[in-house]
């Protein structure tokens, strides 16, 4: 696979080929062998494995409670949202 490099990165798989056996080729796949496995664990994303707030939640006592005054609630604004809508009509 072709790949790009840049210089001084040209310049360090030069001085690697003098000072080993090794072609271009072989010392990236050494390379890639030893070290991408810790890159790729370093570069990648953590998931987070809590809160991500300082925020304490609300009890759930708290939270049931609410919902029903929220459903009370959104029940009358239903209500009047369909008396005030009217017989539909396709000619509209």
């Amino acid at each position: 696979m072709p790949v790009r490099f840049e210089k001084a990165l040209i310049a360090t798989l030069e001085e690697g080929m003098r000072r080993t056996p090794h072609k271009k080729q072989e010392l990236i796949r050494i390379t890639l062998r030893r070290y991408l496995p810790r890159v790729i664990e370093e570069e990648s994303v953590k998931k987070t494995t809590g809160r991500i707030t300082n925020v304490e939640p609300w009890p759930k006592s708290v939270l049931k409670e609410l919902y029903k005054k929220r459903d009370r609630e959104w029940e009358k604004v239903e209500d009047a949202a369909t008396k005030a809508q009217g017989t539909p009509s396709f000619d509209d």
